[in-house]
């Protein structure tokens, strides 16, 4: 593994020297839509992608417009310069579901507003009248396909989309990947991998990144045996990844979503997380959002 690792920083020096679930069923309410493969599905009637990458909710919010905050000192213990430049990343999972609108509303309310969420995709799911927000969250992508430019399917993620991602140079990356990983059967060394190639493209950026990597959500969509059995096998890893990965100036942290949600058992279509075993409903987000809110608070952040 280590020597995979070195494989890929070395290639990012290169880069950087070189340029200075099958879910068919859709969700209601802003759960995620379904496709033809795992976590893809539509981003909301109007379309995924924005013509801008940054979505200042806290100055879209309520009537009055931006609200007064003062700045958070965060980990690094000074005072925050401006907004905190935070990046939702991930599949449909992130990009067609509410926990991401449901979180930058959880935080504008609480008097949490100076941040902004930076992205090319647009996040416009019908989420009970929380403000769109810009994310990296891309339908049917594997994190995985994020380690090469010559991916084995077309419209999986490459590493150039990384780079470009990474580029952006967010202060805070929260990232939940993996689940069509797992639904495709790879193997929890190769997804942890590719983690570390997602984790080592934003540090090339900004060395100081926080990095808030997911525990996924439960996996019991119709017809994918061994789904769930996958997810525990990878979330059981990723604590132990993250600590091999964390440094004093770029902390990486867990956040457990998969128990925020329904007992995995539970989190099978139709139910009152989920509508199709894979997607949050609006319910199933909010749980989502609370416990991505809580993680962000106990930082410091924003």
């Amino acid at each position: 593994m280590k020597r995979v690792r070195r494989t890929f920083r070395s290639l990012f020096a290169i880069l950087a020297m070189a340029s200075a679930c099958s879910c068919a069923a859709s969700p209601p309410s802003g759960g995620g839509a379904g496709g033809a493969s795992p976590t893809g599905g539509a981003a909301g009637a109007s379309g995924a992608v924005d013509s801008g990458r940054t979505s200042d909710v806290a100055g879209a919010s309520g009537a009055g417009g931006a609200l007064a905050v003062d700045a958070s000192t965060g980990e690094a213990g000074a005072p925050h310069p401006g907004q905190w430049r935070i990046m939702l990343l991930g599949d449909s999972l992130t990009g067609t579901t509410c926990y991401p609108k449901l979180l930058a509303q959880k935080l504008v309310e609480s008097g949490h507003a100076n941040f902004a969420f930076i992205g090319s995709v647009l996040n416009n799911q019908s989420c009970g009248g929380a403000p769109n927000v810009q994310t990296e969250g891309h339908g049917y992508y594997l994190v995985t396909y994020l380690t090469t430019d010559s991916p084995p399917a077309y419209g999986k993620g490459k590493l150039d989309e990384l780079l470009t991602w990474a580029a952006e140079k967010p202060e805070v990356v929260l990232m939940q990947y993996g689940t069509n990983d797992v639904w495709n059967g790879i193997a929890t060394s190769t997804i942890l991998d590719a983690y570390g190639v997602v984790l080592g493209a934003f540090r090339q950026q900004n060395p100081s990144v926080i990095f808030f990597v997911a525990q996924i959500p439960p996996l019991n969509p119709a017809g994918c045996s061994g789904c769930e059995s996958n997810v525990e096998t990878l979330n059981a890893a990723i604590p132990g990844w993250a600590a091999t990965e964390d440094t004093s100036a770029s902390p990486v942290h867990v956040v457990d979503i998969w128990s925020s949600l329904q007992p995995a058992s539970g989190y099978v279509p139709k139910s009152s997380d989920t509508a199709d075993g894979c997607h949050p409903t609006l319910a199933g987000s909010q749980k989502m959002a609370d416990k991505w809110y809580e993680a962000l608070l106990a930082t410091g952040i924003p």
